[in-house]
């Protein structure tokens, strides 16, 4: 057993918040809120909102999760043991992420302009062009979620173009839709992937998550005031 990842888990305060990324055995990457309970380390449980998990859980893959602290996220990569009915995961942790590699999961919620293309290739006729224009809801260094005004045409080789609030600098990146979720007044919700951005414009996002984050964190404290 690694001691290591036992000790780490055994710190995690009961009842934080986390996220999680769940793959189907479709090949679709699910990213769900929901609350981390203890067990006994290094395994843990998470609990869902009903209805919210999938039925077509692939438990071969390992996931992995952000666990929300007092001051940081933990990212962890674990294995699910267990499906205890719709609202609860067992899980098994395996290991941290490596702090390098978190920009790849670390995320906040903020609003802002985003452009959803699709350009036909060279085969395809060109009347298929489309774009939709919306607004972000969360964002991260490996993806996005956005609410549209319809639902996308295509999954795949779109591109993307974000107007960063903080560092004021167009993100432009390849990405294909891992979910769709219908709203209501014939709005959706949905969840990209980025399949490629360069490492200059990863660093904006990163940056400007980070700046929206402490600005977030000072309405907070005021508010408290």
């Amino acid at each position: 057993m690694n001691s290591s990842i036992t000790d780490i888990v055994k710190k995690i305060i009961d009842s934080a918040g986390a996220e999680i990324d769940i793959s189907t055995t479709e090949g679709q990457t699910i990213r769900l809120k929901c609350i981390y309970k203890e067990s006994l380390a290094p395994n843990f449980f998470l609990v869902f909102p009903p209805k919210q998990l999938p039925s077509n859980i692939d438990t071969n893959q390992l996931c992995p999760i952000s666990i929300k602290g007092e001051k940081v996220s933990l990212t962890l990569t674990a294995e699910i043991l267990d499906i205890n009915g719709d609202r609860t995961l067992e899980l098994n942790a395996k290991n941290s992420v490596d702090p390098t590699s978190l920009r790849e999961y670390f995320r906040v919620d903020t609003r802002m302009e985003i452009n959803v293309i699709y350009e036909p290739g060279p085969s395809e006729d060109r009347n298929n062009y489309w774009t939709l224009q919306g607004e972000t809801l969360d964002l991260s260094g490996s993806g996005v979620l956005a609410i549209l005004p319809a639902q996308p045409k295509n999954n795949h080789r779109l591109n993307i173009e974000i107007s960063l609030k903080h560092t004021n600098v167009l993100i432009e990146c390849a990405a294909h839709i891992i979910r769709t979720k219908r709203l209501r007044r014939g709005r959706y919700q949905v969840a990209f992937h980025f399949d490629h951005v360069s490492s200059k414009h990863r660093d904006s996002i990163i940056s400007d998550c980070l700046q929206e984050q402490r600005m977030q964190l000072r309405e907070r404290i005021q508010t408290v005031d």
